[in-house]
């Protein structure tokens, strides 16, 4: 329920366009006297002025062409070329009219009244962008609800609804259906942008979330993450590019109607409806109004074409108002936007409609501030006390009043808790998102490890336990206690989080574990105490590790685009199952080591531009940044502190970023790099990512097998596209399917010192890259019923002889 708030969330171009100006004076050739009262204008506009008795003239404008003509009774028309963006002095000679008459022939237009409109629109879109200007700022207000409907006729006549009167009272009814109120947002603030520098700043100075709590999420509530602009080419929605219906390329995907013109307020405006070319694209259907002389968007409304291939939404509804707040300059007042999600289109189950009012006012164009103003540690300011503000200061501030559900949703809230069922309900929630089960001050899981099954374990049965924000917002206890039926050994482990700079995150971890462990897995595959990953495996976990660590760790974010790692970890490594440890004796001998010991400390600096989180209580979600993300991390491994045996250093150098790409979809690679100084055994190294599962690992090399390849220095790269409907959307049939093409490669190379088998052997199955790196594509469908993802995925260089190079790969997965 939480995360369906940020359905909402997320768009921009930067267009820049000066005024151009004109002035001068208009005489007659012959005898130099002024002529009056003759009209002056730009060619192919409707921007223009007249004379004066003194025939003088001055004309500025965004919407000027490189043709500025003279007209005046009696006069030949003159017509001279203009430098657009500069202002300049243009004096006009008129030459008396000599009166002939031609033949008239009248034809047929060339284009449609609707095409030349769209062109025009297209043509002056850098003008009417709000961001041509050289500053501008105002007060935006943002109410987004989210509320649960999908009821049913018979939802009142249930005994247990009858019982609560309190959830009768707050019914309300929207399309003919009924809705239940659940969650509302609200927020106030100040928002400032200049071009020359390019800067931004949003103040929140009120906000308040009704309905949830231990979500943080202020920052998305303001203006910088609720732009819809309809002048930009792609419109982001649902984490989808839609093509905007003026797009430069727009007619290539909507056909066009010009169906009226009238007066809107004192503006005349052309009516100008549009509608999906080709089912399956990512487009609109609806209308917008557009003023007749600067060709600006005075208002559009929209829905997503049905045959979209989005998941999920069963209705949209888009509306945003425009008003020329000064001469020329046009901003967008109003924004609404209504939707309306279920997990299937027939579906009986509830669903949830999403409604987000968006208004400005106090408008101040082209009056910039010191580029210092701009300046902040975040990208999104939060004023001391924004979420503390008071009833009254809201009833004061508020562009919108709320109505009576609104404004009693958290008496309503605060009653269902109360509620047995209500509870239940929410606590089911709660578990199937989190695999943690809310018990008070605490919350017992995990359920994905609750059994699993390894071969030294057999099976396994787990167990956590850590406390919730009822216990505290500021310390976490955690601890988690296993015990494997066949090798009858308990393993347990603890952690303390604990967040030393609320304000801004500063989250220290101590941790202690002592578990079974499998080296060389990818940091976000299934992990071998869960279900699913003792489940579906290509082979069995074999080669495994009985770990023993203990450490700390702090995570700081730094200004706004730097976040900061340091650590110190203690681990001993002792192995198991068919993992051997041979420490060298000669070049024919070595000794069986039954364990080894290191002690790390490390530091990763982390810049990402602009990136924003999901933050809760401790936990948080990156939802990216349009600019890669950077990462340099160190590791010292420190010999004789606490009984550790090596020495060494490594450095790790990672890029990555997540661009979209307008119609091609979605694109996700990452670059790295790393080497390794000193000598250390080859746990300590690095171990390629591999995967030993039907389930398709995107962090991992899918047909890659654990300790396959270890180096110590090394360079990789991967890359997935998600063309999202733009093939698949194109087969009739296969269209109904809603089927998504994904497309993937991954490649690594690396090396490993010979100084490094004096440490200790490589495992029997480890290879050698030698001049020819590691390398797989994959092709696959995703969207299939909406959650699962296939993949053919083929191993293209060390190939095994007698094994396909090519398998089948699945993964579960819930997309818009």
């Amino acid at each position: 329920m939480k995360i369906l708030i940020l359905i909402f969330i997320f768009s921009s171009t930067l267009l820049i366009a000066q005024k151009t100006g004109v002035s001068g004076i208009v005489t007659e050739k012959e005898t130099g006297e002024p002529v009056p009262f003759a009209s002056v204008f730009f060619q192919d506009s409707k921007i223009g002025t007249e004379t004066d008795f003194d025939g003088k003239f001055d004309l500025e404008s965004y919407y000027a062409t490189d043709s500025l003509i003279v007209r005046a009774s009696g006069f030949e028309t003159q017509i001279i070329n203009v430098k657009l963006d500069h202002s300049q002095v243009i004096n006009f000679q008129l030459e008396p009219v000599t009166q002939v008459t031609d033949e008239v022939f009248i034809t047929a237009p060339d284009e449609k009244p609707s095409t030349v409109l769209h062109r025009r629109i297209v043509n002056n879109k850098p003008i009417n962008n709000k961001e041509k200007l050289g500053a501008y700022e105002y007060e935006t207000y943002n109410k987004i609800q989210l509320d649960l409907n999908n009821i049913g006729d018979q939802f009142e006549d249930r005994k247990i609804v009858q019982n609560l009167d309190l959830v009768m009272d707050y019914l309300d009814t929207m399309d003919g259906g009924k809705y239940l109120p659940l969650i509302l947002t609200e927020s106030l603030s100040d928002f400032y942008f200049r071009t020359n520098p390019q800067k931004k700043k949003e103040v929140i100075k009120a906000s308040r979330i009704t309905g949830v709590n231990n979500l943080e999420v202020n920052q998305f509530l303001g203006e910088m993450y609720q732009d819809i602009n309809v002048y930009d080419n792609y419109i982001g929605i649902f984490d989808k590019s839609f093509i905007s219906p003026i797009a430069g390329f727009g007619r290539a995907y909507y056909t066009l109607y010009l169906k009226d013109s009238a007066f809107i307020g004192n503006q005349w405006c052309y009516k100008l409806s549009f509608e999906p070319k080709r089912k399956g694209d990512l487009t609109f259907t609806g209308e917008m109004w557009i003023h007749d002389t600067t060709y600006a968007v005075k208002s559009w409304s929209a829905t997503v074409a049905e045959d979209a291939n989005i998941n999920y939404v069963n209705g949209f509804y888009l509306e945003q108002e425009f008003e020329q707040v000064e001469k020329e300059v046009w901003m967008m007042t109003s924004d609404k936007l209504i939707v309306d999600l279920k997990a299937l289109e027939s579906s009986k189950l509830l669903g949830f409609y999403g409604r987000k009012l968006t208004t400005r006012k106090n408008f101040v164009i082209n009056t910039p501030y010191p580029p210092d103003f701009y300046r902040a540690s975040e990208n999104v300011v939060v004023e001391e006390g924004a979420n503390n503000r008071s009833e009254e200061y809201w009833k004061k501030h508020r562009h919108v009043p709320l109505n009576k559900q609104e404004e009693n949703i958290e008496t309503m809230i605060d009653s269902l808790n109360e509620v047995p069922l209500f509870k239940a309900f929410k606590n089911f929630t709660f578990l199937v998102t989190t695999g943690f089960y809310p018990m008070g001050n605490f919350e017992l899981g995990n359920i994905k490890s609750l059994i699993s099954y390894n071969t030294v374990e057999g099976f396994r049965n787990q167990l956590q336990m850590r406390t919730s924000n009822d216990f505290s917002e500021r310390i976490e206890f955690s601890g988690k206690l296993a015990y494997g039926y066949l090798d009858q050994r308990f393993k347990y482990g603890g952690g303390i989080r604990y967040n030393i700079t609320p304000k801004k995150r500063g989250m220290l971890n101590l941790f202690y574990d002592y578990d079974v462990q499998q080296l060389g897995m990818a940091s976000n595959a299934e992990a071998i105490d869960g279900a699913l990953g003792s489940l579906f495996r290509t082979q069995p976990l074999n080669q495994l590790i009985l770990t023993e660590k203990f450490g700390a760790k702090l995570e700081k974010d730094v200004g706004k685009n730097f976040i900061i790692t340091a650590g110190a970890e203690w681990k001993n490594l002792e192995a198991l199952g068919e993992t051997e440890f041979h420490r060298p004796t000669s070049s024919l001998g070595y000794q069986d080591v039954n364990d080894i010991s290191t002690f790390e400390t490390s530091l990763k600096i982390r810049y990402a531009k602009n990136e924003e989180f999901i933050s809760g209580t401790f936990d948080r979600i990156s939802v990216g940044s349009k600019y890669p993300a950077i990462s340099l991390e160190g590791v010292l491994g420190i010999k004789g502190v606490l009984g550790s045996e090596y020495e060494y250093q490594k450095l790790e150098l990672k890029l990555s970023h997540s661009p979209k790409l307008g119609i091609l979809g979605k694109l996700y690679y990452e670059i790295y790099g790393g080497a390794f100084f000193g000598q250390a055994a080859y746990p300590f190294l690095k171990i390629h990512e591999g995967s030993q599962t039907y389930w398709f690992q995107s962090a991992a090399h899918n047909r890659m097998e654990y300790f396959e390849f270890i180096s110590d220095r090394y360079v990789g790269a991967s890359a997935e596209q998600h063309f999202n409907g733009l093939f698949f959307d194109r087969i009739p049939l296969v269209r109904k399917l809603k089927w998504r093409f994904v497309a993937s490669a991954k490649s690594v190379w690396g090396q490993i010192s010979q100084n490094q088998s004096t440490e200790m052997l490589l495992p029997n199955n480890t290879k050698s890259f030698g001049n020819t790196p590691y390398l797989e594509t994959a092709l696959g469908i995703e969207n299939i019923f909406k959650v699962f993802r296939v993949d053919a995925i083929w191993r293209i260089t060390h190939l095994d002889p007698g094994v396909s190079p090519i398998g089948i790969r699945a993964k579960f997965r819930i997309r818009f």
